[in-house]
């Protein structure tokens, strides 16, 4: 039933705008998916878990996630559905006292479950036409005891607008990103470069994957944003910053992708941003 209702809240393009409070934190949350201007269908998928369990939220926090599924010959949202559900239902039953353990397991387990999907419709062909199953990208945050968790694989990516700076928390694995931070192509390059789609890792590939992680701690008015590369690459940072701290994060959600649309919206658009207050 919860992948049903994940599955219409994508198709619909709205999640409800979520708020909670605790005796420490103050979570206001908003999100939006979009098909863009120069796509049929839309493969990404995202979801906004905030706990209304205070012992659920004590013990596991908020989670957040996005992904971006390539399709091949077969569905990209529904590589992407699949990294949301599992990622979902595995960090939650995850028994593990660290987030960041539990975090990535899920990533993990949600990677296998792609890939055995993929075994399912592609068991009989050669490993040339295996290349062609579906795979998607993901970035996931948990928010707990006031520290932000952060991991993901391929170039869906989380950011924290903080005092009038943009933080990049992800890791960027796509060709080009790699290639900015080598020295061998500058960020303007990497922008038109012929590769600038390719990324580097995926799940739903390969049984096995490495998930980037990361931490930080949260400080109050602190901004946090989710989002695919249909928006942060039409979006420059400085932009994105100043959306993000302007308006409200449902706002914030609908002007970030309205102005990847302006850009051309040649993708798929998600956007989650979380506001964070924390009690003094």
């Amino acid at each position: 039933m919860h992948s049903l209702i994940v599955r219409c809240k994508r198709l619909l393009g709205l999640e409800q705008r979520h708020a909670l409070a605790s005796a420490s934190i103050s979570l206001n949350v908003g999100s939006l998916t979009d098909i863009g201007r120069k796509r049929a269908v839309n493969e990404d998928t995202m979801i906004s878990i905030v706990p209304e369990d205070p012992n659920i939220m004590a013990h596991k926090g908020a989670l957040f996630v996005v992904a971006d599924g390539m399709g091949g010959h077969m569905k990209g949202e529904v590589a992407s559905n699949l990294a949301v559900k599992y990622i979902h239902e595995t960090y939650y039953q995850d028994t593990s006292e660290d987030p960041q353990v539990a975090l990535c397991h899920a990533i993990e387990v949600a990677n296998r479950e792609i890939c055995r999907h993929n075994d399912e419709q592609l068991g009989n062909e050669d490993q040339e036409a295996r290349k062609n199953g579906m795979g998607t990208t993901c970035v996931a945050a948990v928010l707990k005891d006031n520290f932000i968790y952060i991991a993901n694989v391929g170039d869906s990516l989380a950011y924290i607008v903080r005092s009038n700076r943009l933080l990049q928390l992800a890791q960027d694995h796509s060709w080009v990103a790699e290639q900015v931070l080598l020295g061998k192509l500058t960020p303007e390059e990497a922008k038109n470069h012929d590769k600038r789609n390719v990324i580097t890792r995926c799940l739903g590939t390969q049984a096995d994957v490495e998930v980037y992680t990361t931490s930080e701690p949260a400080q109050d008015s602190d901004i946090l944003v989710l989002c695919t590369d249909g928006l942060h690459a039409l979006i420059g940072e400085d932009e994105m910053r100043s959306i993000a701290q302007q308006y409200s994060p449902e706002e914030s959600a609908q002007r970030l992708i309205a102005r990847a649309n302006e850009q051309g919206g040649p993708d798929n658009i998600t956007a989650v941003v979380v506001r964070i207050s924390l009690a003094a």
